[in-house]
C-alpha cells in the first residue's frame, strides 16, 4: 500500500520529537532536513548542474561517523557561497545544530522514505511538516492555516502577468498559493510558473521576509513547488519597514498575513509592525488594485494612531469586506484577527462608501491544535462574498439576527472608525471565553501523550534495546 502524503509527512516529523529532548528545536531540525533534502533531490530538480560536482548526497551516504558529519558541515558551508541565487538563498549562513554525528545519521535514514516519493508531492509533504512544525513552535514560522491562505487567494484571483507582493512571506504560504491559483486558472500558458512570467521584464512577485530561518525554509518551500527563477529569488531576505518606497513598483495584486506582526501585548504600541505594514499596503498599491490582509483585533479597533491609519485607509482605498475571523485558528497564539479586502481607487475621489461585515466568530466553534479550520467552514463566507473580486457582487443585508450585515462611512465614522464590529452576542460567547482554559489543558495533555508514544516508537525502530535500558540512558 502507498503512503499517503500525510503519512510520509509523518515519519519525516517523527525523529523530530526525539530530537527536541535533546536541545535541537524543531524549525532548527526542518532546516536540517532541508539542507538534507535538497541535497538528496537536486538532480531531480534539475539543480544538479549548479551544486559543485564534489558536493553530493551520493558522497554524503557513502561516509559514515565523524567523516560523514565534517563532510555535512563542509556542504552547507559551501553551498551558501555558490553563485546560484536560490540555492545560496536556502544555504545563507549556514552552520549545522546538530552536535553529534549520530543525529546526521539519524536524519539520513529518515529521508529514505521520499526515495518512492513522487517529485511532485513533495512540495505537498513539505507544506505538511512546515504546518506541523508552527503548530509545535508556537508557530514562530509565522504559518497561516492553508485553508485560510487559500480563501484569500480564491476571492482576490490574482492573474497572470499581474504584479504580485507579500510584504511579510513567512514560509512562503501566498507564493506557493497564488502561484498553483495561476496555474490551475491560467487557459494560454498553464506550464510556465508563476516567478518565470514577466511583464516588461520585471518579476511579478515581490515577497519579503526579514528572518532568515522563515527566508530558508520559504526558498525551499517555493523550489519544490517548481517555483524558481534566476535572476531573482521569489522570497528576499529583508525588512519591507525598512525600504524605500519609492523603489517598490506598485503593485497589482498585495495578500499577506500581518497577525504574528504585532506584539502579544494587549495594548498597541506607537510602532505597531502590524499597523505600520497596513500602511505600507494601501501605500504600495497601484491604482485599481486589490489586497487581502489579515489583522491582529487590536489594530481594528485601537485609538489614537491606529484610528488615524484606518481613516487613511477608509479615505484613500475602497474597502469593501471585513471578515471575523474564529477564535484560535492562530493556533497556539490563540490571536483574534479580521481578514481586509480592499482595493485602491482610480481616481482621488474613489473612497469607501459602504462596508461589508461577515461574522464568523459569534455561534461558531473554537479552533486549536486538535479542531483546525477547514475549507468546509469557510464556504459560507466565500459564496456569499460573489465571484467579483472587487467585491461587486450583488449583495443583501441579512439584518440583526444575520451574520453579514452592510454598514454605511458615516457610521463607521462616529464609531471612531472601528472595522471590529460585532453585533451578535450571546451565552456561547461567554461560554467560548470560559471554556478556554479547559481546551488549552485538553491541548497540552493530548500533545504530551502524543510525543510519549513518538518517543517510544522511534526508539522501538531505532534501538533494539529494551524500554528499561533506553529510560534508564
Amino acid at each position: 500500500m502507498v503512503n499517503s502524503i500525510v503519512d510520509i509527512a509523518q515519519q519525516l516529523w517523527t525523529p523530530a520529537k526525539h530530537l527536541h529532548q535533546q536541545g535541537i528545536s524543531y524549525h532548527t531540525y526542518l532546516t536540517e532536513l532541508s539542507w538534507l533534502l535538497f541535497l538528496k533531490v537536486a538532480p531531480i530538480l534539475d539543480d544538479a548542474s549548479n551544486v559543485p560536482t564534489h558536493l553530493s548526497w551520493d558522497t554524503l551516504i557513502q561516509k559514515s561517523g565523524q567523516e560523514q558529519y565534517e563532510y555535512y558541515q563542509e556542504v552547507i558551508k559551501e553551498l551558501g557561497q555558490i553563485s546560484d541565487p536560490h540555492i545560496a538563498g536556502i544555504y545563507a549562513y549556514a552552520r549545522t545544530s546538530l552536535e553529534q554525528p549520530e543525529q546526521l545519521a539519524q536524519l539520513i535514514t529518515t529521508l529514505t522514505v521520499v526515495e518512492v516519493v513522487p517529485i511532485d508531492d513533495l512540495g505537498e509533504i513539505y507544506e505538511t511538516l512546515l504546518e506541523k512544525c508552527g503548530l509545535e513552535d508556537n508557530n514562530s514560522l509565522h504559518v497561516a492555516p492553508r485553508s485560510l491562505v487559500n480563501l484569500m487567494v480564491i476571492l482576490t484571483q490574482p492573474q497572470a502577468g499581474e504584479l504580485i507582493q507579500d510584504p511579510l512571506a513567512g514560509t512562503a504560504s501566498f507564493v506557493v498559493a497564488a502561484n498553483e491559483y495561476i496555474q490551475v486558472m491560467s487557459d494560454d500558458f498553464p506550464e510556465v510558473s508563476l516567478i518565470q512570467r514577466n511583464l516588461n521584464n520585471t518579476p511579478n512577485l515581490i515577497a519579503i521576509e526579514p528572518d532568515l530561518v522563515r527566508q530558508r525554509l520559504a526558498l525551499m518551500n517555493c523550489l519544490l513547488h517548481h517555483i524558481e527563477q534566476k535572476k531573482h529569488i521569489p522570497v528576499r531576505w529583508g525588512d519591507s519597514l525598512l525600504s524605500n518606497l519609492q523603489a517598490w513598483p506598485l503593485a497589482d495584486v498585495i495578500l499577506s498575513t500581518l497577525v504574528f506582526a504585532s506584539s502579544q501585548d494587549d495594548e498597541l504600541g506607537k510602532h505597531d509592525t502590524s499597523l505600520a505594514l497596513l500602511q505600507h499596503v494601501y501605500q504600495t498599491l497601484k491604482p485599481g488594485g486589490r489586497a487581502t490582509v489579515a489583522l491582529p483585533d487590536k489594530v481594528l479597533k485601537a485609538a489614537g494612531p491606529a484610528e488615524q491609519v484606518r481613516s487613511t485607509l477608509l479615505d484613500t482605498c475602497v474597502l469593501h469586506t471585513v471578515l471575523r475571523l474564529p477564535r484560535g485558528i492562530f493556533y497556539p497564539r490563540k490571536i483574534s484577527a479580521h481578514l481586509l479586502f480592499f482595493r485602491k481607487g482610480k481616481t482621488a475621489q474613489e473612497k469607501t462608501q459602504t462596508v461589508w461585515f461577515y461574522d464568523l466568530r459569534s455561534h461558531f466553534p473554537t479552533f486549536g491544535q486538535y479542531l483546525r479550520l477547514t475549507r468546509e467552514h469557510l464556504l459560507p463566507f466565500e459564496r456569499i462574498y460573489g465571484d467579483d473580486p472587487l467585491g461587486q457582487s450583488p449583495r443583501h443585508d441579512e439584518g440583526e439576527k444575520g451574520r453579514w450585515r452592510c454598514f454605511s462611512r458615516d457610521t463607521l465614522a462616529k464609531l471612531g472608525d472601528r472595522l471590529d464590529l460585532c453585533w451578535l452576542q450571546d451565552e456561547q460567547d461567554a461560554e467560548d471565553d470560559n471554556t478556554e482554559e479547559v481546551w488549552e489543558v485538553l491541548d497540552e495533555t493530548v500533545e504530551e501523550l502524543e510525543g510519549l508514544i513518538d518517543i517510544l516508537r522511534f526508539s522501538e525502530n531505532s534501538f533494539p534495546v529494551n524500554s528499561d535500558q533506553f529510560f534508564n540512558d
